[in-house]
């Protein structure tokens, strides 16, 4: 073997060692940012988040252990704290029992992030895509029961929408900007004012809540009750058209009878 085909040799050798060294690195560098994106995404659970994820895809979560004090020799309970909450996520992620895609679904169906932490979409849009699926549930789901009042009206959709999305923060009777008050929110963004109407000075009035209200809640319904002998059932369409025209605002109008 003649000298230069030895420099060829080491040449060849030295070349795959750089490339066996350039694809570590780049797993390397791969792995820790598939780490930092987990993180990062993790630090936005709670320790009620992480125990409710954990029992959803492991059916296991920390315990509590039993301690003992050296001093005193009592012995007490020490709860897991954060740090150890993360340790036995990555001690299954590192295993390939848990995922990235199953922390973020997770994340995402929590409302523990949005979209936007992802940059994929962006919150208003998320929010209307949200707003949409709650306003449809309605109109395919709810069906009242001869009511009394707005009141009644109220009560019932607060069990309807506490049933159906009992994962979802809702409140009646919200006080907003200047003491008006807000019949029911949804998650502090999602905001529904109901009206039984007896005349058309009240779809008028309700035309003016709605104008007032939609400033501070861009996404906001409103929800009319169609009372079958009222003889307002055209003025019912044309407010609810007057509505979406002037202020972008949505109408979901049920039809009954009124109780007394």
């Amino acid at each position: 073997m003649d000298i230069m085909d030895f420099k060829k040799i080491i040449n060849d050798v030295k070349s795959k060692y750089d490339e066996r060294q350039e694809r570590k690195q780049e797993e390397e560098e791969e792995y820790l940012e598939y780490q930092n994106k987990i993180n990062e995404l993790l630090d936005r659970f709670e320790i009620p988040d992480f125990n409710d994820f954990f029992m959803k895809y492991l059916n296991n979560k920390p315990e509590s252990w039993k301690e003992e004090d050296k001093d005193t020799g009592r012995i007490y309970t020490q709860r897991p704290g954060r740090k150890d909450y993360l340790d036995f996520a990555w001690k299954y992620i590192n295993k390939e029992e848990l995922t990235y895609d199953q922390v973020k679904n997770y994340a995402l169906k929590k409302r523990i992030v949005t979209p936007s932490f992802f940059g994929s979409e962006d919150d208003d849009q998320y929010d209307q895509s949200e707003f949409e699926i709650i306003i449809n549930s309605i109109k395919a789901g709810f069906e009242p029961e001869t009511i009394t009042n707005e009141e009644h009206l109220e009560a019932q959709l607060m069990v309807f929408l506490k049933a159906k999305f009992s994962e979802r923060k809702i409140r009646r009777q919200v006080t907003i900007q200047g003491n008006d008050i807000l019949d029911i929110l949804v998650d502090d963004k999602f905001a529904f004012e109901l009206k039984v109407p007896r005349n058309r000075s009240d779809l008028r009035n309700l035309g003016a809540q709605l104008e007032e209200y939609h400033e501070q809640y861009p996404n906001l319904c409103a929800v009319i009750f169609d009372i079958d002998d009222s003889n307002l059932t055209q003025d019912i369409i044309d407010y609810s058209d007057r509505y979406k025209r002037n202020n972008g605002v949505t109408t979901i109008i049920l039809g009954g009878r009124k109780r007394g």
